[in-house]
């Protein structure tokens, strides 16, 4: 009977998820803590007993406090992902075969290896951050014998140059990329060169690097993320004269 072949482990973010745990668990108690000696403090206790006391229980309930709250966190991003699951239709490689546009949301770039489960900011905008390493690689089923603009919907980076500084590569071939707004969400825009392919592209986006939260003296957030990704998109490519055309048409 053949062996099924064990995934290497992804020992960046393994180590990274440890990190933020062994974090968490030392600021909750600490401040569990701190909470026992203001009010020890204000009832006049004092002594060796009562430091070993605040300290045990401290610990005790630091460390409960920390694996609620990411019971909480993994229970919230399975029930997101279900939800998604079954809202978001399945991708085909001729998908945009019929000219419409491509569109792949969390709910499709969430089982990537190098993105995180899925995160909801206030305004209810669901995304992934990109982790421990700097490059991300996606295949997609696209039809390339008509032009394409891909673009990306980003939510959040981890540094604020990193827009200007990632790179894209376009089936191994660096591509340039322009920058604009997307409401409030950074939109990155790419021509895909022509090609004869019908099936799969790879896409690689690449960043200088990534960084903690906590190491560039934000929360206390001990995970190495890139960039927050909300939708990766692709249209039909316009140039110039096609979009002034179209502007003469709507004002005529």
């Amino acid at each position: 009977m053949p062996t099924k072949k064990r995934q290497p482990l992804d020992t960046d973010s393994l180590l990274s998820d440890i990190n933020y745990v062994n974090q968490a668990n030392k600021n909750e108690i600490k401040r569990t803590n701190d909470q026992f000696r203001l009010r020890i403090a204000e009832v006049g206790l004092t002594g060796n007993a009562v430091d070993s006391i605040i300290k045990e229980v401290s610990t005790q309930l630091g460390q409960l406090s920390v694996k609620v709250n990411l019971a909480e966190q993994a229970i919230r991003s399975i029930r997101l992902e279900q939800k998604l699951k079954t809202t978001v239709p399945t991708a085909k490689h001729d998908i945009n075969s019929n000219g419409e546009d491509l569109e792949f949301g969390v709910g499709l770039l969430v089982g990537n290896k190098n993105l995180l489960p899925i995160e909801t900011n206030r305004a209810g905008i669901n995304y992934v951050w990109s982790s421990a390493n700097p490059e991300t690689q996606f295949t997609f089923p696209l039809d390339r014998h008509k032009k394409l603009c891909m673009q990306i919907r980003l939510v959040s980076l981890i540094k604020p140059e990193f827009p200007e500084q990632l790179k894209i590569f376009i089936d191994e071939v660096h591509i340039k990329h322009s920058l604009s707004m997307d409401g409030d969400l950074f939109l990155v825009s790419c021509n895909l060169p022509s090609s004869s392919k019908t099936n799969e592209t790879d896409i690689k986006i690449v960043l200088p690097a990534t960084h903690s939260p906590m190491s560039l003296g934000g929360s206390g957030d001990g995970r190495k993320l890139g960039i927050a990704i909300n939708e990766i998109r692709f249209v039909k490519f316009e140039n110039r004269f096609t979009q002034l055309l179209k502007r003469l048409k709507l004002m005529s």
